[in-house]
């Protein structure tokens, strides 16, 4: 045999000893919990829209009167709006609303928060100056006023569009501050029966049929419809506890002792939100009472605190806060086997959180090199709203091709190829980029994280 001959030969050998090796190769690895605080996407602190300390956090809250809304009858200032809260650099970034639309907010002076049109047109509410500050409280009941109320629901709906901008969507509209009560025993016009109150929140839910709504009490309608609820005397014990007595139990509402309704599993369908109560200092609630306040927390099973949240000055009650808000995925084993089309990958993802991941999002393994190049993408079969906290779901897929028989080469050099990596990434659908982090020590780039 010839030297040329003997050097081929030698390769061919070298060659199929690789390639056997392969085919006798399982690669396991788990993951270690990453325990730190994060913003994470859907969960965590959903500041004011426009305030200038809202740090890395995913979520934007937008509290917009119905003045600020429609200024002139049919007019709707949505151009100034988007211009003013700059939503289109929120959603490049990614970042997503809690909405509320609101009609009464009690403040220190007299005004107005309807447009003057729509007060020329009605005129049968109260104007008010009680301990929640003065403003005006509208009559619900007023038939213009519904028939107004629907049409600007539905153009804000279109408005802010079927993207997901608008993740979270609080109902809104009645009471003071959107919350569906009116201090009546002052003497101000009361809270419209069930029937109407129904209407309302038939309008949102089918105006908004993409956002996640929510209801200030667990009312019938969010029972029956399977809405979250939110709870804006977070931190507060003895408020919380009745908030959470009436998911457990119902009660009273108004004159009626069966209008709220039990719904105590509902948050393993729909999200639970609300914000800090304005009664207690950030020192008691992140300080001196910081366990209160995430036992209440962690029972409510909340997914974001807004647009009151825990001050960044009190470090270490504010990164337990949010460590504390919605989901924790990790993956905690990865196992790698050659299979006849490529390489068949078996992942086990845990929820360590408070809730679940409520949206369906796509939830993707990729081949990349160290470019970042992404050469392979297969979608996991996993159902993210399904996922509870405490479970943990087993999936498989298959990474098709040679790019991913190279992911078990780790241990010896790949003769004439380059090293890939395998990592992990779920998609929003708004921007179509990878955005949830996963809770595991691992390097992560472009949203996703590395797992080989």
């Amino acid at each position: 045999m010839g030297k040329i001959s003997k050097i081929l030969a030698a390769g061919l050998c070298l060659l199929g000893m690789g390639a056997a090796m392969i085919a006798s190769t399982t690669k396991t690895r788990t993951y270690a919990a990453d325990d730190s605080a994060f913003s994470n996407a859907q969960i965590g602190y959903a500041p004011m829209i426009d305030t200038a300390e809202a740090g890395d956090a995913t979520l934007r809250y937008l509290e917009l009167t119905w003045r600020e809304a429609e200024p002139e009858e049919g007019v709707y200032a949505w151009e100034a709006i988007s211009e003013k809260y700059d939503f289109a650099s929120l959603r490049e970034q990614g970042i997503h609303l809690v909405l509320r639309f609101v009609c009464d907010v009690p403040g220190q002076e007299t005004h107005l928060d309807i447009p003057d049109w729509l007060y020329a047109q009605t005129k049968d509410g109260s104007w008010y100056d009680i301990d929640y500050g003065k403003g005006y409280s509208p009559n619900y009941a007023n038939a213009v006023f519904r028939a107004a109320h629907h049409r600007v629901l539905y153009a804000l709906a279109e408005f802010l569009g079927t993207d997901g901008f608008a993740s979270y969507v609080e109902l809104g509209s009645l009471g003071h501050w959107g919350e569906w009560h009116i201090k009546s025993e002052d003497g101000l016009v009361p809270m419209p029966d069930e029937t109407i109150r129904d209407e309302y929140a038939a309008d949102y839910l089918a105006a908004f049929p993409t956002a996640k709504l929510l209801m200030r009490r667990p009312f019938r309608f969010a029972a029956e419809q399977s809405l979250g609820l939110y709870n804006d005397m977070t931190g507060e014990e003895k408020d919380t506890d009745e908030w959470l007595g009436w998911i457990a139990e119902g009660g009273w509402y108004g004159s009626d002792p069966n209008a709220l309704t039990p719904m105590p599993d509902f948050w393993q369908n729909a999200p639970v939100g609300g914000e800090f109560t304005s009664s207690l200092s950030m020192q008691d609630m992140l300080v001196k009472n910081l366990p209160r306040t995430l036992h209440l927390l962690e029972v409510s099973h909340m997914s974001f605190l807004g647009p009151k949240t825990a001050q960044i000055k009190y470090a270490k009650g504010y990164n337990a806060v949010l460590r504390r808000l919605g989901y924790r995925l990790r993956v905690t084993e990865l196992k790698l086997n050659l299979c006849t089309d490529g390489v068949s990958a078996e992942l086990t993802v845990a929820n360590e959180g408070a809730a679940p991941f409520y949206w369906d999002w796509s939830v993707n393994l990729y081949v990349e090199d160290t470019a970042g190049s992404t050469l392979c993408t297969a979608r996991l079969p996993l159902s993210l709203p399904e996922l509870m906290p405490g479970k943990s779901q087993k999936v498989s897929v298959t990474l098709e091709g040679a790019d991913a028989q190279e992911l078990l080469c780790g241990g010896w050099k790949c003769l004439f190829r380059s090293p890939k990596h395998l990592t992990i990434g779920i998609v929003d659908p708004m921007t179509s980029c990878d955005a949830v982090r996963f809770a595991m020590k691992a390097a992560r780039k472009n949203g996703r994280t590395v797992l080989l």
